[in-house]
């Protein structure tokens, strides 16, 4: 007996053990399925910012030690703008001080991490009667008089931290920006209390609220997330008339249907009993990793009804003969698909480490529901008749793959697939060179480009030019190292040096703090705003302005001690070139310009945290992509014994990530946090086809047949599923397309065209490479 006629004769006996024991195994399966359903039904949709980054890289450190203090990504900008005439009207500003003072109250917000010409941490000096200095908030209530007005204009334009940072150049906006504490952040009711308590009560006729930042983006998507439940619910609808239509039996739709189903459950329930959240923007990935479990199910059923008819109707035989022919593809495929995934692990960025523990555990549930369950569900189910089975045959689609099948092997045709493919790998390479890291575009490639929050984020941009925070901590050991002259010199050079960036709209930092109070001392004189020379007068603006205030209302612009503060950059934008070339001019300055006893540490606010998961992203992509492809080939090697089949069968799997990689570039889809997951489990699509066309082919050409039949035959019979199964899941993606959250539909098709070129590679490309080098492991 030969060594694949052993186990073929073990693969019949364990389908055989499964059917005689099938009560016990369904009753096992069942209790597992409601135990996961139990903990499934207990599932949130929760997103972290804080998961998305990559905790080690010294940025983040930098992000999580300063965070509470100066801010961070988590922050909420919200712009008054006004139609007619200017801000600085009785009407506006009590509208601002209104909102200042409600942003306050909302649960999560850092009280002293708020930004607003009414808020207490933005004070001017007041010379009163004998000289006497007295340090106020700049609104210290709503203004009652036009004299009140008056006042606050000349303040506003007198002051360099406010001027250009929290009031527009053209005086029709204000900028108000509050920053939450991430444990705190509660995304669906902020979005909720900003909208009810401080934009709907101020709106009129000649005043418009712009919202943006972070926190009201994923309020958003919450917002939008509900709409999964009827883009799978339509998917389900299609899914099962296709498989209907295909199988002309409810039974072909519905076991195919059974094997998502409970590998989604299982999936679910993993997930919560790690204790995990499920991520609105990663809801894409279940929906594949589902239809993986269908297509696999979908094959089965086919070589089923194959069985069926080569027995004579023996429902027995057919249920052993099609569970131990299939049983090696699709396990080699489920296990391709779930080791592949757990490659992300090597990106220390814990929500992808997550994605990689629960998406393999997901995939590999498809093992129990579509190989453990298969022969069981079969044996309950009565057979279809023959004649159903034959009149499949007659249709338009199986003559078409018939047709196909016999194009494929001859000589013109492969000649035209492989001028084809390499016509299609050219014209790819080309648009390679536009692929970024991180974001492509201005706009968040989260939501559609016209949608409320992208039009609040454009309108703010406008107004101020750069809102996107670049926050640079200057540290010092001992006590006054920011009020030596040459440190207060240099950083204020850093300011002037990275304003000139075209991507930097504004920057503030302590030393505005100092000419603006060595201006106002001197009768708001513009040509005394300038750094003074000595100690004892950078300490004198320092006091001045600290007086009558508590420390945590002037730690944002200076510790105590004045050993820390920060410098805040506002960037015109976030996309992956723009960070990348401003993180690298800030890095130039600093390495030339050394400080006294203190250093400068990079970086924090959105752009800080951006930039530390673009360089982990960067630094890992080779990594990733070496570590998924080398598991799936390894597998592949071990199943069929043979290198040549591992670099054959993932022939288009490298194809398909090209041909991904170009269309990424094409439509401006960077890489970054979000993208890359799904990136990631794409990777294996369309190995599972090249096992079954391989493992049909093996069998077809051990029976005595010429290779070109065998595959020919292989097409017709193995391809058919393959075929529908594809056409089924890129069908199913036309409903994501509708989704308010373009990620979700951008990633969609990108699957789904993953999905095609692997589909389209392995039924040409792989056919005409097996008659081309006629590998010895077929004969194996």
């Amino acid at each position: 007996m030969t060594v694949s006629e052993d186990r073929g004769s073990r693969l019949d006996a364990l389908g055989r053990g499964l059917v005689r024991a099938r009560i016990w195994v369904v009753l096992s399966v069942a209790a597992i399925t409601l135990f996961f359903a139990w903990h499934a039904a207990e599932l949130r949709l929760l997103s972290r910012f804080d998961e998305l980054l990559p905790k080690d890289h010294p940025f983040i450190q930098v992000h999580r030690e300063n965070a509470q203090t100066f801010g961070g990504a988590n922050t909420v900008l919200l712009m008054i703008q006004v139609a007619e005439g200017d801000i600085f009207n009785l009407s506006t500003l009590n509208k601002i001080f209104a909102m200042t003072q409600e942003i306050d109250k909302i649960y999560g917000v850092n009280h002293y991490a708020i930004e607003s010409i009414a808020h207490r941490t933005n004070r001017t000096l007041r010379v009163g009667a004998g000289g006497l200095m007295e340090m106020q908030p700049v609104m210290q209530t709503g203004p009652k008089t036009e004299a009140d007005v008056d006042r606050v204009r000349r303040v506003v334009h007198t002051s360099q931290n406010l001027y250009g940072v929290l009031v527009s150049l053209d005086n029709k906006s204000a900028l108000i920006r509050a920053s939450f504490i991430e444990g705190m952040l509660d995304h669906r009711k902020l979005f909720d209390e900003l909208n009810q308590q401080v934009v709907q009560p101020n709106l009129d006729d000649n005043t418009m609220i712009w919202v943006a930042g972070e926190p009201q983006l994923y309020g958003w998507i919450y917002r939008y997330a509900s709409e999964i439940w009827w883009i799978l619910g339509a998917t389900v609808v299609v899914a099962w008339a296709l498989l209907y239509v295909y199988f002309r039996d409810w039974r072909g739709a519905l076991r195919p249907t059974l094997s998502g189903a409970i590998a989604a459950v299982w999936g679910l329930g993993f997930i919560e009993i790690l204790g995990f959240t499920l991520d609105p923007l990663t809801l894409v990935i279940p929906f594949f990793i589902t239809a993986r479990a269908i297509s696999h199910s979908a094959q089965m059923h086919e070589r089923y009804y194959e069985e069926l008819e080569a027995s004579g109707g023996d429902q027995s035989v057919a249920i052993v003969r099609s569970f131990s022919a299939l049983f090696v593809p699709t396990f080699s495929g489920i296990l391709t698909d779930a080791l592949g995934i757990l490659a992300i692990m090597v990106v220390p960025i814990e929500m992808m480490q997550k994605l990689a523990v629960t998406a393999s555990f997901w995939i590999g549930a498809i093992t129990v529901s579509e190989l453990l369950l298969n022969p069981i569900v079969y044996s309950y189910l009565r057979a279809p008749d023959l004649e159903l089975i034959r009149e499949r045959r007659k249709g338009p689609f199986h003559r078409a793959i018939d047709g196909f099948a016999s194009w494929i092997v001859t000589p013109a045709a492969k000649r035209l697939v492989f001028v084809g493919w390499a016509v299609i790998v050219i014209v790819s390479a080309v648009f390679w060179t536009r692929l970024v890291v991180g974001d492509s575009e201005s706009v968040t490639p989260l939501l559609r480009r016209d949608s409320p929050y992208n039009q609040a984020h454009a309108q703010i941009q406008g107004a101020f030019g750069g809102v996107e925070p670049l926050i640079v901590v200057v540290d010092s050991p001992m006590p006054g190292g920011m009020v030596i002259p040459n440190n207060v010199r240099t950083v204020e050079r850093f300011q002037r040096s990275l304003e000139k960036h075209p991507e930097v709209g504004a920057s503030f930092s302590f030393v505005d703090v100092i000419t603006t109070m060595a201006m106002a001392i001197n009768e708001g004189e513009p040509k005394r705003g300038v750094v003074p020379t000595s100690r004892a007068q950078i300490g004198l603006m320092f006091g001045a302005f600290f007086m009558g205030t508590s420390y945590a209302e002037t730690a944002r612009f200076m510790d105590a001690s004045f050993k820390k503060t920060a410098i805040f950059f506002y960037c015109r934008n976030h996309r992956g070139p723009t960070i990348e070339s401003v993180i690298a001019k800030a890095e130039e300055f600093i390495a030339a310009n050394p400080l006294e006893g203190a250093t400068f540490r990079l970086a924090g606010g959105l752009i800080g945290v951006l930039a530390a998961a673009n360089e982990e992203l960067l630094r890992n992509d080779l990594v990733l992509n070496v570590v998924g492809y080398s598991t799936m080939m390894l597998v592949t090697a071990l199943t069929y014994r043979s290198i040549v089949a591992a670099l054959l069968m993932g022939l288009p799997l490298v194809l398909a990530n090209g041909l991904v990689n170009a269309y990424m570039g094409a439509k401006g889809i960077g890489i970054n946090v979000q993208t890359l997951p799904v990136i990631t489990v794409g990777m294996g699509f369309g190995i599972d086809y090249t096992y079954y066309l391989a493992s049909r082919t093996r069998e077809e050409w051990k029976d005595g047949r010429s290779l070109e039949d065998a595959v020919g035959e292989a097409i017709r019979t193995a391809g058919r599923a393959v075929t529908f199964t594809a056409i089924t899941m890129i069908v199913a993606v036309f409903f994501w397309t509708f989704s308010a959250i373009r990620f979700n539909a951008d990633m969609a098709l990108l699957l789904g065209l993953w999905m095609a070129v692997s589909f389209a590679a392995s039924m040409t490309l792989f056919p005409v490479f097996l008659l081309a080098v006629r590998p010895r492991f077929l004969k194996r």
